[in-house]
């Protein structure tokens, strides 16, 4: 529902843009070859307590990720060539899946395998990127700065070894930037562009409990990511 009221808001704000004077406005559209660079330090808490005590593991990461979007843009030549656009990106990175043996230390069978670990695949997906943003043009030559509000969902499909599961994650934040247009004949343009994401720290709660408290599976994660973009679109 979010990504909906934010999709309709940006339609409203680009139609309310066009009515100011239909001489004053130029329509963009386009496709989006993106690069992303990111970073991440995540920390996961399982859950348990007491003989079971919790056990907390803190990892950092950097990832490199490619996906295509396409993008939408009003500007008006009466607002100094201020711009407002959305762009959309229904698949952005697929995390490296992980599969790692859970072991409890402290309950250890016979045999010698743990009797209350198991098997631990993780994975995860982050999908729907959409960016609302204005641009503004920076001295008449084809440059211009960027400044925009991001979300995307953070879809996880992981299979624990405690039984618990992550609910997908909303994630948000801003973005700042800039790059250059060039034309590409009357009504065809190019763009070559770099952003700098500055995303919210993410969080959530396993599904289940463990059996002899109420304590759950936690993980939480600070991220940030640069990305560049090369534009091809038409201009109305």
């Amino acid at each position: 529902m979010k990504k909906i009221n934010t999709i309709l808001a940006a339609l409203s704000a680009l139609l309310m843009l066009t009515v100011t004077s239909a001489n004053s406005v130029e329509f963009k559209a386009g496709v989006s070859a993106n690069g992303m660079a990111a970073y991440a330090n995540a920390k996961e808490t399982l859950k348990g307590s007491g003989v079971k005590t919790g056990r907390t593991t803190n990892e950092e990461a950097v990832l490199a990720a490619s996906f295509a979007s396409v993008f939408a843009e009003i500007s008006s030549e009466d607002m100094m060539g201020l711009g407002l656009g959305v762009s959309y990106a229904p698949d952005v990175v697929d995390l490296a899946k992980e599969t790692r043996h859970i072991a409890n230390a402290n309950i250890v069978s016979g045999n010698g395998n743990d009797a209350d670990g198991g098997v631990q695949i993780v994975d995860a997906k982050i999908n729907d990127l959409i960016t609302l943003y204005l641009t503004l043009p920076v001295g008449g030559n084809g440059a211009y700065v960027k400044a925009g509000y991001i979300q995307a969902t953070m879809v996880t499909e992981e299979n624990l070894a405690t039984g618990s599961k992550y609910a997908d994650i909303d994630m948000t934040g801003t973005q700042i930037g800039g790059g250059y247009e060039g034309s590409l004949g009357d009504m065809a343009f190019w763009r070559a562009e770099g952003n700098y994401q500055m995303w919210e720290d993410i969080s959530a709660g396993g599904s289940e409990s463990d059996g002899d408290d109420t304590t759950k599976n936690n993980i939480s994660a600070e991220l940030g990511s640069v990305t560049g973009s090369l534009s091809i679109g038409m201009k109305f």
